[in-house]
């Protein structure tokens, strides 16, 4: 048998899929900077909620240490520029979107430097969209505004709310469109004992629903960052920024790691390297 070296050489093309999680998806910027920094660049991305917007910044270019200061800046709920005293949502995302604006050469999906896939929730339907074409910025702030917190966007007559509703992380949509799919979870899902407030109940009956519409994303992963420690942090604890950050940025070392390995492996042309080699049904690699 006659082996092609030179293939074996080139890098495998990975993509990115980004989970929704409030303030928990800082850990996002994290992660992508701790790849950039291992020389790793995604070459297609989806993005749910704060995924979402995470992806469409990278995908403008945007730095990370940027992205943070604007997060540490202007996405504080409480802060009095994001308050909207309007009857469908208490805040609104006005700061990130007019960064978008500024950044983006046209309104578009065409205006980001990879393929980007974004997760939303028709409000009208009921039903999750995945979308990839149109108008970028509308879908990327709709794909982030939780109800009741944030105002739905309303595109072309259909009301858009968070895509982390229907589903949280968006995997499948790229599992033909890359060689190796990293997954990115900020909720990690891990036995409670006891609950001691009736919002301890609240917020474990809201994770586990949204649990539930990404069980069958995983699968498609073969690499999975799911830090526990994420747990740790609030939906709406962005004052915690750095922290956040610095959780996914560990997490992100350790992936970079471990891809170095698995690549590694993969050039030696008499061995079969069984590791992490797996089908897309079965279960990813957890970091």
């Amino acid at each position: 048998m006659i082996y092609n070296l030179a293939d074996m050489k080139k890098r495998p093309a990975y993509g990115l899929a980004l989970s929704g999680g409030g303030a928990r998806g800082i850990a996002h910027l994290g992660v992508l900077k701790a790849l950039q920094e291992g020389g790793i660049e995604p070459s297609v991305i989806s993005g749910t909620s704060m995924g979402a917007l995470v992806a469409v910044g990278y995908g403008l270019g945007i730095s990370i240490d940027e992205m943070l200061l604007l997060i540490k800046k202007h996405i504080r709920p409480i802060h009095i520029t994001n308050i909207d005293i309007h009857r469908l949502g208490i805040f609104n995302l006005r700061k990130v979107e007019h960064l978008f604006r500024e950044r983006a050469a046209e309104d578009d999906f065409r205006a980001l430097k990879i393929p980007t896939f974004l997760s939303v929730t028709n409000l009208n339907s009921g039903q999750n969209e995945i979308k990839s074409k149109g108008k970028l910025i509308d879908y990327a702030i709709a794909s982030a505004s939780i109800p009741l917190l944030y105002n739905p966007v309303v595109i072309d007559g259909i009301y858009y709310v968070d895509g982390g509703l229907t589903k949280n992380m968006a995997a499948e949509i790229l599992k033909d469109k890359c060689d190796k799919l990293i997954g990115v979870h900020v909720n990690h899902i891990a036995e409670k004992k006891n609950f001691k407030r009736m919002k301890d109940i609240a917020f474990r009956a809201y994770h586990l629903a949204i649990y539930n519409t990404i069980r069958n994303e995983l699968g498609y992963c073969d690499y999975l960052i799911d830090p526990p420690d994420t747990r740790r942090f609030m939906t709406l604890g962005f004052n915690k920024a750095e922290e956040i950050f610095d959780v996914g940025y560990q997490e992100g070392v350790q992936l970079v790691k471990i891809l170095e390995e698995d690549e590694k492996a993969s050039r030696k042309p008499f061995s079969f390297v069984l590791r992490r080699n797996r089908s897309r049904t079965t279960k990813p690699k957890s970091i």
